[in-house]
Formats: structure tokens, sequence, C-alpha cells
């Protein structure tokens, strides 16, 4: 139940057993045991403070891509991010709200005459989520721009904080158990034009490669050393694989795709499956990028 005096607190912004399927690109999962949507900051330090005082555990939801929630759904509370989305200009930086949708960064930058943001054109989800994950794409990763974080703290404590030389890597962070509520990212001068037309580019490109943003999870599997998980998983010959209503994609292999009907449970034994056969096949062993949430 949601600690007393929280639906007056969060008015409509506090649910409980709330389904975060449709808030999710993968559409699966369970619901929340608790759903929080803090309005600014100083509401999301109340509610981490508060969650925390009260023992119960919690997790960040930002625009739900790369991420598989059990079927079963989450106990503790989950603090959606979808509010905190302003985007700031300062010269040749902008200050990004983490709930801000990675998209619509780049398409500002671009026209803003921001180089470097270009790169992470077709990458779904939040800033947040981005930085927590270190996004990207043959073209850099999000880890490239950042010049400083906010972070909240376990305790609800906001700390600025510059990454040193290691803090991002390959699909990962040092952000932890912290919250990136805010981050400072750095482009260089460039052409809105010609930027605004590489965006284009890039979209055409990931549309023409890749499934759309909604009924998958992005790239299931990281790249290993030396090799593109999408290529070893389309020699093995596993592109229309299925398990239940969960199909490796035809577009591109590293993607699972949902019919409308599949589980998170589909989900795992499908990816089971593809290590399994790439293991035999190639000698590789598969790491999974989808977060999961159980």
């Amino acid at each position: 139940m949601l600690p007393a005096g929280w639906h007056r607190r969060f008015e409509h912004r506090a649910a409980e057993e709330r389904p975060l399927a449709p808030l999710t690109t993968f559409r699966i999962g369970g619901p929340a045991q608790i759903f929080l949507e803090p309005e600014n900051v100083d509401e999301l330090a109340e509610a981490i403070a508060n969650l925390r005082r009260g023992g119960i555990p919690w997790r960040v939801l930002g625009g739900g891509s790369n991420l598989l929630v059990a079927d079963k759904g989450v106990r503790g509370a989950v603090v959606s991010l979808s509010r905190l989305a302003a985007v700031r200009r300062s010269d040749r930086l902008l200050e990004v709200d983490a709930g801000a949708r990675l998209i619509e960064v780049v398409r500002i930058a671009a026209s803003a005459g921001l180089g470097g943001f270009e790169g992470l054109a077709g990458i779904p989800g939040r800033v947040g989520g981005a930085v927590f994950g270190n996004a990207g794409s043959r073209y850099g990763a999000i880890g490239d721009l950042v010049v400083a974080l906010d972070l909240m703290e376990p305790d609800g404590k906001l700390r600025r904080v510059v990454p040193h030389a290691g803090f991002f890597r390959y699909r990962g962070s040092d952000v932890g158990d912290r919250i990136v509520v805010r981050a400072l990212l750095a482009g260089s001068e460039a052409d809105p034009r010609l930027l605004r037309a590489k965006v284009r580019d890039l979209l055409r490109e990931r549309k023409a490669s890749q499934p759309g943003w909604v009924g998958n999870a992005g790239c299931i599997f990281k790249n290993p050393p030396g090799h593109a998980a999408g290529r070893l998983i389309d020699a093995a010959g596993l592109k229309g694989l299925r398990a239940g209503g969960i199909f490796v994609s035809e577009r591109h292999a590293n993607f699972f795709e949902n019919d409308g009907t599949g589980t998170a449970s589909d989900v795992l034994r499908l990816v089971d499956a593809v290590r399994d056969r790439v293991r035999r096949a190639h000698g590789v062993e598969l790491e999974m990028e989808v977060r999961r949430w159980e």
C-alpha cells in the first residue's frame, strides 16, 4: 500500500498496482506495487527520502526501452521521471533533465547548430536511462557528450559529478544506485542544415535496418568483443526463431519482436535458445543488454 498521506501529496501521480507493460517499448510486464511520478526534483527527493525511511525498495523508470519487466510485475516502488523533461541551452551546452526524450534532444541540438548529438538519432528512450547505460550506436555514445551530471544519492541528496576517465564504458557507467536527474551535454558548432540532414539520414537508415520503437526493447544482446551480436545470430540461421509470442526479428537479428501476445517468460526462453545456438555455432557467449526487473 502507499505510505500514509501519499495519495494526497502526489494526487494522481501516485498509484498502486500500476500496469507497467504500456510504459515499456516491449509492451511486456506486470504491475508496480507502488508507482510514483514526481512533478519536479524536490518531489523526487522527497519521494526517495520517504521510500528510504520506509524501507521500501525502488527503481527508476525512464522511457521503458532496454527493459524487460517480469510477468508478475515488481514489488516496491517504481519512480517515473517522465515529468522531468526540460531542455535548456547555454552556448554550446545543453542542460537536459533525465525525463527528456533522446530523439527530442537530438533534434533540438541539430536545430541549434550543436554537432555531436546526431549519432544518437534513432535510439529510443529518455536521457536518464541513456546516460545510465551509455546508450549509443556505431556513430558514438552519449557518454562522449557528458560534461557533468546531477545525480541523486540514495538518501535523496543531489550532487553534481564531473565524470572521470573510465566513468563511461560500453553500455554501462559508474552511475550505480544513484539517479540521473540532469545531464550537461556539450556539442560543437556546426551548420544546422547539415545536422538536420544528417539526423534525417540516420533515422531513415535505422528505419530500413531495424524494427520500430514499439514491440521490442532495442538490442537484446551486447556486441561481444570483435563481433556484432546481430551478425552472429543471423549467421546461425536464427531469424524468425520463436518462443510463444516473441520472435527474432527478420529485419535485425539482435532484436526480438513481440507479436502482441508475448510474455517475459517467452523472451527469456528465446534468449536461452539463441545463446545456446550461437555458442554452439560460433563459440561465443552472448550477454544480455536489456535490463531485467523481477
